[in-house]
Order: C-alpha cells, then sequence, then structure tokens
C-alpha cells in the first residue's frame, strides 16, 4: 500500500477545494494519509475514516537549544524517523502554505522526502511587523530550496512566489486553481426565502466566506439601508463561528431587527452539493479583497489574490455574475468572459449591481464559460496525481 505525508498548520483545510479533490484522487488510489496537524473545523466522514491523524512535530520558530528543549526535539525527531522510516515509508511530503513548509524542512533533515509545497498564502516580509513571523518567513525561504514542485494557482502568484523565495533551478511548478470539481447540484434546489424569511421580490447579493476585514464585509453591509436598491437583499454566509461579544455579529444583529434588507447565515454547509444549491438560489456573488497592514496575509496575497479564491471559482461553476476588486486575474478575465463587475471601492457595488442585472443572463452563461475554459481543475489534479506517482511524468 502507498503512503504519502501531509503537513497543515490550517484548521480549515477541509474548505479549500483544491485539497478536499486531492484527498479524494489519493484515497481512490489507495494511498494512505499520514495528516500532520491541529484538530480540525471539519472533515467530510468519508475522509476522516480512511486519514491516520498525528499531532505537529515541531513549532514555526527557532529553537532555543537550552536542556529542555533539546531533549523535546530529540523526542520529536525520534517520533518522526518512527513515523516516517520505520511504520509507514512514504516517499512525498505535501505541506501547505510557509508554516506547512517549515515543519517538512525540519522533517526532511531526517527522512528524506520529495517536498510538494502547495501555496494558497504568500508571506512578504517587508509586510511583517513582529519579528516571530518575520522568522517563518526566514525559514520559509531556507527551506524552499528543498521544494522539488510547487502547487500554485496562476502566473501572477507564481511570479510573487518567486521573488520572496528561494526555490532551485530543479524546482517544478503546476498552476491548479483553488476550485471545486464539477458536480451535479440542483439550482433553486434550497429555499433561502422561506429559511432566511426574505420577501420573494427580492434579489439576493451573496457574501460567502471568511469575515475579515480585509473580504470588505463590513463595507457592504454599510451599504445599507439607503445606498443600495430597496428589491435586493444581502445575505452574508460564513461557518466561522462568531462569538455573541463579536462586533460584527452583533452590528449585523442591530440591522437586521431594523428590518434592513440583511440576513446572516452562520451554518456550515458539509456537503457541496447543499453549498451550491444554496449559492444557486442566489444572483449576485461577492468576492472583493481590499489589502491592509493588519493581518499577515492581507497585503500583497490578497492584494493579487487570483484563482486562489475559492468562493470566486464557485460563483463561476454555478453561473453566479460576480463584483470583484481589480487585481490583474480577475482583470483579464473579465475582459475576457465580461463574468460581472469589477470596481475599486465598496461604493461602487450599487453601480455595479445595476450593469449586472442589466444584462444577467449574457453574464452567467459567460460564468459557466470561464468555470469551463479556466477553473475547472480535473485535468491539473490529475497531472499532479501523475506527478505523485512519477515525479518524471511532469517536463
Amino acid at each position: 500500500m502507498r503512503t504519502i505525508a501531509f503537513v497543515t498548520p490550517k484548521i480549515d483545510t477541509f474548505s479549500n477545494p483544491t485539497l478536499i479533490f486531492l484527498f479524494e484522487k489519493l484515497l481512490e488510489k489507495d494511498y494512505t494519509i499520514l495528516f500532520f496537524g491541529f484538530e480540525q473545523m471539519f472533515i467530510p466522514s468519508e475522509i476522516r475514516k480512511r486519514i491516520k491523524f498525528y499531532q505537529l512535530p515541531f513549532n514555526f520558530y527557532e529553537f532555543n537549544y537550552n536542556y529542555k528543549d533539546i531533549k523535546k526535539l530529540l523526542k520529536q525527531y525520534y517520533f518522526i524517523y518512527k513515523t516516517l522510516k520505520v511504520e509507514n515509508k512514504p516517499d512525498k511530503i505535501i505541506c501547505v502554505d510557509p508554516m506547512g513548509l517549515v515543519i517538512a524542512g525540519r522533517i526532511n533533515k531526517i527522512v528524506k522526502l520529495n517536498i510538494i509545497y502547495a501555496s494558497f498564502e504568500i508571506f512578504f516580509e517587508d509586510e511583517f511587523y513582529v519579528q516571530r513571523k518575520k522568522i517563518i518567513k526566514k525559514l520559509e525561504m531556507k527551506y524552499s530550496g528543498n521544494v522539488a514542485l510547487v502547487v500554485i494557482q496562476d502566473s501572477t502568484r507564481e511570479r510573487l512566489l518567486r521573488i520572496v523565495n528561494n526555490f532551485g533551478k530543479s524546482t517544478k511548478f503546476l498552476h491548479i486553481p483553488v476550485s471545486p470539481k464539477p458536480i451535479d447540484y440542483t439550482p433553486g434546489g434550497y429555499d433561502i426565502y422561506s429559511d432566511l424569511n426574505i420577501p420573494k421580490d427580492k434579489k439576493i447579493i451573496i457574501y460567502s466566506g471568511t469575515l475579515m476585514a480585509w473580504s470588505g464585509v463590513n463595507e457592504l453591509i454599510d451599504l445599507l439601508p439607503d445606498k443600495l436598491r430597496s428589491d435586493l437583499w444581502i445575505v452574508i454566509h460564513s461557518h466561522h463561528k462568531l462569538s455573541d461579544n463579536d462586533e460584527l455579529k452583533i452590528k449585523m444583529k442591530e440591522m437586521s431587527d431594523k428590518n434592513y434588507n440583511l440576513s446572516f447565515h452562520n451554518k456550515a454547509f458539509y456537503d457541496n452539493k447543499d453549498y451550491f444549491n444554496f449559492l444557486s438560489a442566489c444572483h449576485i456573488g461577492i468576492a472583493t479583497y481590499f489589502p491592509n497592514n493588519v493581518d499577515i496575509f492581507a497585503g500583497k496575497n490578497i492584494q493579487e489574490i487570483g484563482l486562489s479564491s475559492g468562493k470566486f471559482s464557485t460563483y463561476m461553476m454555478i453561473g453566479l455574475p460576480t463584483i470583484t476588486t481589480p487585481n490583474t486575474i480577475y482583470k483579464e478575465l473579465n475582459n475576457k468572459y465580461n463574468f460581472g463587475q469589477t470596481i475599486e471601492k465598496p461604493d461602487d457595488i450599487p453601480s455595479a449591481c445595476e450593469k449586472i442585472l442589466s444584462d444577467y443572463e449574457i453574464k452567467s452563461e459567460n460564468c459557466k464559460e470561464l468555470y469551463a475554459k479556466e477553473l475547472n481543475p480535473v485535468s491539473k489534479i490529475n497531472q499532479l496525481m501523475n506527478y505523485i506517482e512519477d515525479p518524471t511524468s511532469l517536463s
């Protein structure tokens, strides 16, 4: 039986459609997956029961060479040697984002593995203001020289990642958009109007995803009650649980109590079919990314989010015309496919909605065409699987 190791610092690994598809493919080929990571927010049941779970063996930072830490380090390396050299013997390790690469690089010191670096977030050292985060970047650069293959989403993000890392001349790159695989779903199969008590004469603007400041979600709901047409209704969906004292949750509750055209859907969808049914009941998607210097991933990484946006790809798959911010890839794709509107600032959203609704059916079909030609991940995931089975298959 073949075995592969997987290292991630993420707790929401299984909300990433690229990784879910990859796990499914590995399991189809009867790989044993050794999963090193934190406890996950959720894991599809058919995947959970076929994975071996382990705690992350190291931290992401530099070691303190005192007696206590050296003793701990030796125990960690013994655990890694026993797990990956004696008991299982994988020959490849997939690591996610800079912190995952740091762990994989340390593992590689004692158990030589072919490192596949799945980059979904890019660290830019000049944007760090905390020393510990600078340390992560230094270590990422150190271990990037050992990477055999980088999985990245598009040419723009590859260029940025190359600039800030020290990949070797032999390192290969494979572009795979963060995008769901095609599955059958039922358009309109979710009665969003009854579930969220939305009047049936309203057209729904959906924002689905994280509620971080860079998402523009605060600015979106601030368009209510007067800046949006009265026949438009905003739905905010996130599976991230908000505490009762969360400022955004309090704000949305107050707006809802005032009968603003706003609903908050805070439930996870554990089946993609159900999620796609839900989204297909909406009319306009929001996939906006406004950079800031607060979050370590919210600067240039967000500015050029490109095809690492799972929400954008999902909206395209179901034919949901979308409002985006004008990064390089989105501008190119909108010029080519006319999938919706790109905006400079949140106040541009009302006029963008007007333009989308004026030729809605055309834009909806264009979204599906864009997905079919640019975002369908099947062939690219197959290329990755071919590489996992035979590294010489990728030129």
